[in-house]
């Protein structure tokens, strides 16, 4: 009777430290969600602001050469052939050296489209849950366990390991629902802000190559 009655005292006492460890759980999970959307967002921005800057000085810089150029043309004399022909060379070295800087940006984006079956959405969501499983994992293994926590989940029969492993895989998985709706708003803003300065950009090369 007494070893029956230890023995289900300890199951009790199992199953209330299961619950208070699955509750301590899922309030890690809804805190790492949080934190992890609050990043991809000030990360996108980042981005973003980052690669805007970058693209209109040297949009500025490639249209005050063809300025240079035109200048040359129209004030200091250069023949009509010899401008036409340096502004293409220009323009092609250009081309090239847009090329060469972000060749690594689009070789990584073709192969996660590949990856992905050609699905931009699908491809940038679970790219961005990778990063956020790895991210909430690595953390997760950094904190110092405490010896009241170590006996807890000694006690009710859960491994340290793997409760980093299933949070780590509860937020990326919100983060893969969630990011697109998260990084969308900045996305379109790039989008329309660099297509804009794409267009002056164009427009200025039109009209210094035929004027």
């Amino acid at each position: 009777m007494i070893l029956s009655a230890l023995g289900a005292g300890l199951v009790a006492g199992r199953k209330l430290l299961g619950k208070e460890i699955s509750g301590r759980k899922n309030k890690a999970i809804e805190a790492a969600a949080q934190e992890a959307r609050h990043r991809i967002r000030a990360d996108t921005m980042l981005f973003v602001s980052r690669s805007f800057r970058r693209f209109a000085i040297a949009t500025g810089i490639k249209l005050l050469i063809l300025l240079w150029l035109w200048g040359l043309h129209h004030f200091a004399g250069m023949p009509r052939p010899v401008f036409a022909a340096i502004t293409v060379i220009t323009l092609a070295v250009f081309m090239i050296r847009d090329l060469w800087i972000n060749y690594p940006a689009i070789k990584l984006t073709l192969s996660e489209l590949h990856r992905h079956g050609w699905h931009p959405k699908r491809a940038l969501s679970e790219t961005i849950a990778a990063r956020v499983f790895e991210e909430v994992l690595l953390e997760a293994g950094n904190q110092k366990q405490t010896r009241t926590g170590a006996i807890m989940l000694m006690l009710a029969g859960e491994d340290r390991s793997q409760m980093h492993h299933d949070v780590a895989t509860a937020v990326a998985g919100v983060a893969r629902e969630t990011s697109w709706d998260d990084i969308r708003p900045h996305i379109i803003s790039a989008v329309l802000r660099i297509g804009t300065l794409a267009l002056i950009y164009s427009a200025s090369v039109w009209i210094l190559v035929h004027y």
